[in-house]
This record gives structure tokens, sequence and C-alpha cells, in this order.
């Protein structure tokens, strides 16, 4: 079923004027996290491996609650001696299967409304970049209109562990943003606080995806006027 956009918001994407829009992945095109999926489906497969046998994903969490941002990029750096090609072309195999089901309405009726205005659609994502890119097709978007947590790869074709910057989370999605030239932003949409908030405030349109009910960004959009599509 497609979700309809509330009058307001239809009128605010036609006006938004040229430009792009830019979204989030995890939690904004889809529910649930692609990359932490992923991840984990890489550890069931004993691709990603730690000396002395720790648990990979566990130690991704530790990361993460110490900090977001550095936290989501060692993911990409998790993947550090894996084939790129192989990686690349699994993620497609996953993302094919895990995407589609959870697919938000709302937010493919907003694509589908920027364009009709004429927008460019892009991704900007704190996930592994090759797997937002295997991910985006399935929401309607060009795999490579994405930017995402990377690392440089080898002359064999390997991932290092040497990060690409910006870390595309916070500040650094817009840095992401420009870098890329998905400038400027006529409207972009997002569901987190602390990860997308430099982003919606970049955008002439900023657009809440609120779907688990309050949230620090949703009172935030209140605050601020801004639009808030919920799933």
């Amino acid at each position: 079923m497609t979700a309809a956009l509330p009058p307001g918001l239809a009128a605010a994407v036609r006006t938004a004027g040229a430009g792009y829009a830019v979204f989030d992945a995890d939690g904004t095109l889809w529910s649930d996290d692609v990359g932490e999926a992923c991840l984990r489906h890489f550890v069931h497969l004993g691709w990603v491996k730690l000396p002395g046998g720790r648990d990979p994903y566990e130690a991704y969490e530790e990361a993460v609650a110490r900090d977001r941002a550095t936290g989501y990029a060692y993911a990409a750096q998790l993947f550090a001696g894996l084939p790129a090609a192989q990686v690349q072309a699994e993620a497609m195999r996953f993302a094919a299967s895990w995407v589609p089901q959870r697919l938000l309405a709302s937010t493919q009726a907003l694509l589908a409304a920027c364009r009709r205005a004429g927008l460019a659609c892009a991704v900007v994502s704190a996930s592994q970049l090759d797997v937002v890119r295997a991910a985006v097709p399935h929401a309607g978007i060009r795999w490579d209109r994405c930017a995402g947590m990377s690392t440089t790869i080898d002359d064999a074709g390997l991932y290092t562990a040497t990060l690409a910057l910006p870390l595309t989370y916070g500040e650094g999605k817009v840095a992401a943003a420009k870098a890329q030239q998905f400038w400027p932003i006529a409207l972009a949409g997002g569901d987190s606080h602390t990860g997308d908030l430099a982003l919606l405030s970049a955008a002439r349109v900023p657009v809440v995806v609120s779907v688990n009910g309050p949230t620090p960004l949703r009172e935030e959009a209140v605050r601020r006027g801004w639009a808030i599509f919920d799933e």
C-alpha cells in the first residue's frame, strides 16, 4: 500500500527548488539497519573474524556504545582483508532478500514526490558503503548516488582498515553530501537526532521520518516546525 503525503508536505516538495533530495538509509528508507544485518550475516558465514575468536559483532556493539560515529566506521573496518568484489556480490544477494519487505511506505511516497518535482535522490548513510549501494536500488535510488562508511581498497582488491573521510555521521553527512556533489540539498529525510540533525538542518525542506513514536528528533522537529511523516 502506498502512503499519501500530507498536503502541506506535498506542496513543500513541489516548491523545494532545484537540487538534491538526500536521505538517510536505515530507519528512513527501510526499517532496521541493513549494515548491522549484513555484518551479522558475514560473521555467520565466517568471513569476519577477530583474533582470539572474539565475537566481531559484540566488538562492534561495544564500539558503537563508546562513540557512534567511530563505532559505525568500525563496522567497515571489520571488512579489512576481505576481497571487495566478494563482499559486494554477497551484499547484493543479501539485500535482495532483506530490503524489499522492510521498505517504508511513507518514504517511498516521499521519494516518488521528489522525483516528480525533479529532485535527484541520493543517500548518505552511516552503514558500510558497499552494503548501502547494494540496498538502495530496492528503494528506487541509483547505487552510485550513495555515500557511506568506507575504507580504502589495496592493489590486490582487498579492503584495508584505513578509513575514507569524512565519517558519514552527524556533521560528516553534510560534508559527505558536499564532497559527492549532492548539493544543494533541497530536501532531506532522516530519523536519528544524533545522526541526521545536521543533514536535516542543511536542507530547505527537512522531513523527519518517525516510526517508533516520540524521539528526540521528533521533539526537535516540532520545535522547529519541520515536517514529520509517520510510517
